[in-house]
């Protein structure tokens, strides 16, 4: 598939500027209530969702690098507030390769402290996340502890028997069952439970960063 030109570079930088300013303050009143609380990229186009046409674009050089920088001023102003709790708490970027635009700042607190643990497979044999890969931001991502996870997709025998009747249009429906196809010939991994059958297949590489 082909993928969509991307113009307008400067309304898009302006969008992130944006995105981020929305998220520096957290809602502690909120997060008093539900425990817990996530801050995705949400700048357009980036993190659309597309089955047809054409690829939805993703953030390259400049934009890679504000989204990063936005993630990092996330997570230093959500500290300093959580700090103010003067309880335990979880606060960690979630830095998503190649796919940076699926990356968030997570937290939570109270009954909900562990609740991020098992949200991503973490390997046994760690890497050591290649920070001299993103510039002048190496410094700042130097000070995090990072732990080496995996984004995977994941699908059940019960999606693939779904009919056209259940999708948008016929389109959509043959565009979905051309993926699935293509990722079971991955060699995913396979697990039963009773009649459901579940796959996995490795979408990418997560950065847990996390500040003692």
């Amino acid at each position: 598939m082909k993928t969509k030109k991307l113009r307008g570079h400067n309304r898009i930088f302006k969008e992130i500027e944006n995105w981020k300013n929305d998220c520096l303050e957290l809602d502690l009143e909120q997060l008093s209530y539900y425990q817990r609380n996530y801050e995705k990229v949400w700048v357009r186009p980036f993190g659309e969702i597309s089955i047809t046409g054409a690829t939805i674009p993703r953030p390259k050089r400049k934009a890679r690098k504000l989204i990063l920088e936005g993630l990092l001023e996330i997570f230093n102003s959500w500290e300093l507030q959580l700090k103010t709790l003067d309880k335990p708490y979880y606060l960690a970027i979630w830095l998503n390769e190649p796919y940076i635009e699926n990356s968030q700042v997570v937290c939570a607190i109270d009954e909900y402290l562990n609740f991020y643990d098992i949200t991503y497979y973490r390997p046994e044999i760690q890497k050591v996340m290649p920070t001299q890969n993103y510039g002048k931001l190496k410094t700042d991502l130097d000070a995090f502890d990072w732990i080496y996870a995996i984004d995977e997709h994941n699908f059940t025998n019960e999606d693939l028997q779904e009919t056209a009747d259940v999708y948008a249009s016929e389109k959509d429906y043959f565009a979905m069952q051309r993926w699935f196809k293509k990722q079971l010939k991955r060699n995913p991994i396979i697990q039963k439970d009773n009649d459901v059958i579940y796959y996995r297949t490795e979408k990418g590489t997560v950065w847990i960063g996390t500040k003692n």
